[in-house]
C-alpha cells in the first residue's frame, strides 16, 4: 500500500558515529539489505518535513488554516516534557509526548491572558499550536527538531528580541509548573513543562500548494494534511510500529533523517549483503535530496 517511509530522527550519534535509532533496531535486517544514497540535511520533525517536501514554510501551513490572517507574525508552538539533569534540562522525543486536541485547547485556555499582554495569542488548529503576534519578533530560535529528544540551549537566540522570547518561554514554563493539566494526570500521561517558539514568519497571501495525503501520527502534521487513500508515511522512530509490523516488508522507497544528514535506502537490483554500517559516504547536497523527492 505505501511506497514511501520516511522517518525523522530515524539515525542517532553514538559515541561521534551515527547508528538506527533504537527503535528501529527490529527493523535492521531489511534496512541493511537496502543501497545506501547519503545527504547532508537540516533538521526536521514531521510536519517541517512535509513542508520542505512542498517548498513551503511549515508554520505557513498552520497559518492557512485559520479563518483570518491579521496578525504581523507566526511561530510554531510546539509542546515538550523535559527531565532536568545535573547541569542541563533534556527534552523528550515528540514521538514519546502524548499529544491531542483536548491538551491544545487546554494550553490556549491556560496561556492566553498571559500573551495578551504582549498583543499574542495562541490559536489550537485541532492539536496543533500556532502563536500569533501583532508585532514581529526579531529573534532565530533553534527548530524543535534540533530540541526535542536533546537538551534545551542554555543561551538566548540570536536576534535583538532573543533574550525576551527567551524570558516568555521561562514565564511559559512557570505557568505549567503551578497549573499542571488534570485531565493528562488522570489519564496517566506525563506533564507538559514548556512550549518551544520557532519557524517563525510572516502572513503568506500566497495560495499553499496541492496537499499530498501522508500518513502520519504526528499531530502537527495531521492538522494540515490527510491521511486518507496516502501512499507515503512520514512518522518519528517511536510511532513506526504503528503503520508497519515486525516481519512485514517495507515500501519501496525508505529516507532515514539524522543529526543533519539523510540516507535513502532502495532496494538493489542484485542482492546485496546485509550491513550494520551507518557512516555517511559520498553525502550530496540536501537539494540533491529534495530534487529527486
Amino acid at each position: 500500500m505505501y511506497k514511501s517511509l520516511f522517518v525523522t530522527h530515524g539515525l542517532t550519534s553514538n559515541q561521534d558515529e551515527l547508528t538506527l535509532h533504537p527503535d528501529l533496531f527490529l527493523y535492521q535486517p531489511l534496512l541493511a539489505k537496502r543501497k545506501q544514497q547519503w545527504f547532508q540535511t537540516s533538521s526536521y520533525n514531521p510536519l517541517a518535513l512535509y513542508a520542505a517536501i512542498l517548498d513551503v514554510e511549515p508554520t505557513s501551513l498552520l497559518a492557512s488554516k485559520l479563518p483570518e490572517n491579521t496578525a504581523k507574525q507566526y511561530w510554531i508552538a510546539s509542546p515538550y516534557h523535559a527531565q532536568l539533569m545535573r547541569d542541563s534540562v533534556r527534552v523528550m522525543s515528540e514521538g514519546m509526548l502524548p499529544w491531542c486536541e483536548e491538551d491544545a485547547a487546554w494550553v490556549c485556555e491556560l496561556l492566553n491572558p498571559l500573551l495578551a499582554e504582549d498583543a499574542m495569542r495562541l490559536y489550537a488548529i485541532d492539536s496543533a499550536l500556532l502563536l500569533a503576534c501583532a508585532k514581529p519578533l526579531d529573534a532565530w530560535p533553534a527548530v524543535f527538531a534540533n530540541i526535542a529528544g536533546k537538551h534545551l540551549p542554555n543561551r538566548h537566540p540570536k536576534g535583538v528580541d532573543g533574550g525576551y522570547l527567551m524570558r516568555l518561554m521561562a514565564e511559559v514554563q512557570m505557568l505549567f509548573k503551578q497549573s499542571p493539566a488534570p485531565h493528562r494526570r488522570q489519564r496517566g500521561e506525563v506533564d507538559v513543562h514548556g512550549l518551544w517558539f520557532w519557524g517563525a514568519c510572516e502572513p503568506c497571501d500566497s495560495e499553499m500548494p496541492p496537499a499530498i495525503a501522508v500518513a502520519s501520527r504526528d499531530p502537527f502534521l495531521r492538522a494540515v494534511v490527510d491521511g486518507k487513500d496516502a501512499v507515503m508515511i512520514i512518522t518519528e522512530s517511536e510511532q513506526l510500529s504503528e503503520f508497519i509490523k515486525q516481519g512485514s516488508d517495507l515500501p519501496k522507497q525508505v529516507l532515514l533523517f539524522g543529526e543533519n544528514h539523510a540516507v535513502l535506502l532502495k532496494k538493489p537490483l542484485l542482492p546485496k549483503f546485509t550491513s550494520s554500517n551507518w557512516s555517511p559516504k559520498a553525502a550530496k547536497e540536501e537539494s540533491d535530496l529534495f530534487s529527486i523527492l
